[in-house]
């Protein structure tokens, strides 16, 4: 299952595999400002989701796994759609998530993105290209485990719409 949702404008087609990943800057629970551009060179994965969200929720763990366990072989990044920084921070700490949580307020981000679906996820290697287009729905410990060989064995190959 997967949660509908509709925020933001977008314009022009859609980040495809192969695309550059549309750059952004957001600001983290803490305030500091984060880049995408900042993580050229490692593999990121871009998580996007809210609180609201139960699937996003199951996915947590299996997300702080991969970036505690795995940390240079990818950068995880959750970006909160719509909440408040208080509550996205809350959830983090009381979920002993150790990974970066940044907030896309006004679904700007993931306007850009196009999703429409949370929780969604997007790989981008360590180049900037995306590497796996948006894959709505639940991420399970598998897949992630697929995402992470991939990358291991010299990037997945482009998949997506």
């Amino acid at each position: 299952m997967t949660w509908l949702l509709l925020i933001g404008r977008a314009e022009g087609a859609p980040p495809r595999a192969g695309d550059l990943a549309p750059p952004f800057t957001l600001r983290d629970t803490h305030g500091k400002e984060v880049a995408l551009e900042s993580f050229r060179g490692r593999p990121v994965l871009l998580h996007f989701w809210a609180t609201w969200c139960p699937l996003c929720r199951e996915e947590m763990p299996i997300l702080d796994e991969a970036a505690r366990g795995a940390p240079e072989r990818i950068v995880v990044l959750g970006i909160n759609l719509g909440e408040r920084q208080e509550k996205v921070a809350a959830y983090a700490e009381a979920a002993h998530l150790g990974f970066p949580m940044l907030l896309d307020g006004r679904g700007k981000v993931a306007a850009r993105y196009r999703v429409i679906a949370l929780p969604a996820t997007i790989v981008v290697d360590d180049a900037g290209r995306i590497v796996r287009a948006i894959e709505m729905g639940a991420l399970s410990r598998e897949g992630l485990q697929e995402i992470l060989e991939s990358l291991a064995a010299g990037g997945p190959k482009a998949s997506g719409p």
